[in-house]
């Protein structure tokens, strides 16, 4: 039962950084920002979590603050009005933001495991 407000109160922190760094930027870099810094913490927090784990920590970093800071919405939608625009275009930033974001979680866990 506690879990949920693990979850919730990360969402409402990783909502709350995501809203911060749009302030600061245009959504279109705040994608690149929150996408890639967040996809190289989740790396790093799930090699972490592979050594000891902690449910609650898990939860509220993951699924809660990174789930909440991250935005898959807000670059899908991006990215059909990109491709809408230039079907290149939206082809290399799709390619490329997935490509950065998988390459980022990968160095991530990478740099905690020590593997």
């Amino acid at each position: 039962m506690k879990n949920w407000l693990f979850v919730f109160m990360g969402g409402a922190t990783g909502a709350t950084l995501r809203f911060l760094v749009q302030s600061l930027t245009n959504t279109y870099t705040m994608l690149w920002i929150v996408n890639i810094i967040g996809s190289f913490v989740i790396g790093c927090l799930n090699g972490l979590f592979t050594k000891k784990d902690n449910e609650a920590l898990r939860l509220f970093l993951t699924t809660g603050m990174l789930g909440a800071f991250t935005t898959f919405s807000t670059f899908s939608e991006m990215w059909f009005h990109i491709l809408k625009v230039n079907l290149i275009e939206g082809i290399l930033f799709g390619i490329v933001m997935t490509a950065s974001c998988l390459i980022s979680a990968f160095l991530g866990y990478r740099i905690v495991r020590g593997d």
